[in-house]
């Protein structure tokens, strides 16, 4: 698994993205919408993060599942959290905290919950869930679902048969999220793995829907991608049409589990 990812760099891309979000990010608000139907009842302590919360589309939903509990809405882009803001989502129980997963401003077993939807994997999984078990009262929940290893696959496989340079994030596995749970202090970890293939009419409808969710930033990437080499990744990844149109791949976990 390569080292976490340039956090300035990809805090700059879902930056770029913050009023484009909510428009393209189809499969995450579905994923997100699936999350939030496993909300526990109540929680031990009356506090909860919805980390990476990019423009904070799941508060409503989130504040009427749990309606006494105090949410701050945690990403690392502060034009995520203006955009949520102008949408109406903040308020006097569900503000604003721009931090960095991994190392978050928030005292020792302060949270009941932590809830994440496709924004981890920007993050190595040993660091992310240390802290998340640091933050979490004992008995407090984390929920979250992040792209895997596999994902995009389609893209990764056109560009590979162009040249080698990196043009898709090596995401972490199944295996490094489960060990990072148990080593985390989560002892009976629920981990449930879930592929989902969208459709779309163009490789170019791709690229446009990666960028205008600011999934479109590369760890290692570098230099810009002549016309030829974007032609021939094209032509490609025609090859892989079907009836429904060019498949995209995400292989998506879900992970639950409780602090002891």
């Amino acid at each position: 698994m390569q080292a976490t990812a340039d956090k300035q760099l990809v805090g700059q891309h879902f930056s770029r993205a913050a009023r484009s979000y909510d428009e393209h990010a189809i499969l995450q608000l579905a994923v997100g919408r699936s999350l939030v139907q496993r909300l526990p009842a109540q929680l031990p302590v009356n506090h909860a993060l919805d980390l990476g919360c990019a423009t904070a589309p799941f508060a409503r939903a989130q504040q009427q599942a749990l309606p006494d509990v105090h949410w701050q809405a945690v990403d690392l882009s502060p034009a995520m959290l203006a955009e949520a803001a102008v949408r109406g989502r903040l308020n006097e129980r569900y503000q604003p905290l721009c931090a960095d997963a991994e190392q978050l401003p928030l005292a020792e077993a302060s949270q009941g919950l932590v809830f994440s939807c496709f924004a981890l994997q920007w993050c190595d999984p040993q660091a992310v869930l240390q802290d998340i078990s640091r933050v979490l009262a004992p008995a407090g929940r984390v929920l979250l679902a992040v792209p895997l290893g596999g994902s995009l696959q389609e893209l990764q496989q056109s560009w590979q048969a162009v040249n080698q340079r990196p043009h898709v994030n090596a995401l972490p596995t199944f295996n490094d999220w489960q060990n990072a749970a148990f080593k985390a202090g989560f002892a009976d970890p629920d981990l449930q793995q879930q592929v989902m293939v969208e459709y779309y009419d163009s490789v170019k409808s791709i690229a446009r829907r990666l960028k205008a969710t600011g999934a479109d930033h590369v760890s290692g990437a570098t230099g810009l991608t002549g016309k030829n080499a974007w032609q021939a990744m094209v032509a490609e990844y025609e090859t892989k049409r079907t009836s429904q149109g060019l498949p995209l791949t995400w292989n998506v976990l879900f992970l639950e589990a409780e602090k002891s």
